[in-house]
């Protein structure tokens, strides 16, 4: 009976110890996928290119309610006067269907949201880099390119501000 309760044990426990370390090998301790886009601008960037800053990606669909509940709590962070020329906020349309024209105007119902807005490529999803199965997803890379956060479904903008401010201490 006591080998039964030691060996349960180490299974419980091996589990936890496995399952934590799958948890920071997905959302902390792997460099960020690069990608090239094209904004609602016409700009052609990289992601590589804010290297140095604190980049929030925020995936979604101009057709999902909590990803249109997100925008404020995005608004948030842009406004933060702790973060100017600190970070890089990205909103990208996962659903590549979707004409730009569409996103453009979903854009305009939030005249605040002057962030990077952009659409995903067919030939080259970041939502498959970044293995977007639902939405809204958050993603936060570190300066040096790291993801440190990752959260699927509306993120409170004092949990982002949590975590960003981790980042620039």
């Amino acid at each position: 009976m006591k080998r039964k309760i030691i060996f349960i044990l180490l299974i419980v426990l091996s589990i936890i110890i496995i399952s934590s370390g799958w948890y920071l090998f997905q959302s902390r301790n792997i460099i960020a996928p690069d990608f090239s886009l094209t904004d609602l601008d016409g700009n052609t960037f990289r992601l590589s290119d804010f290297k140095g800053k604190i980049v929030i990606i925020d995936f979604m669909d101009v057709w999902c309610l909590p990803c249109r509940q997100q925008i404020p709590h995005l608004k948030v962070i842009w406004e933060k006067e702790d973060y100017r020329n600190k970070i890089v906020l990205l909103s990208i349309e996962v659903n590549v269907v979707i004409p730009e024209e569409i996103l453009n105007d979903f854009r305009q119902e939030f005249p605040y949201a002057t962030w990077i807005w952009a659409k995903d490529k067919a030939n080259e999803s970041i939502a498959s880099l970044y293995q977007v199965s639902y939405i809204p997803k958050i993603v936060i890379i570190d300066q040096y390119g790291y993801i440190r956060f990752v959260h699927i479904g509306l993120t409170d903008s004092s949990i982002l501000i949590q975590e960003i401010d981790k980042l620039l201490t």
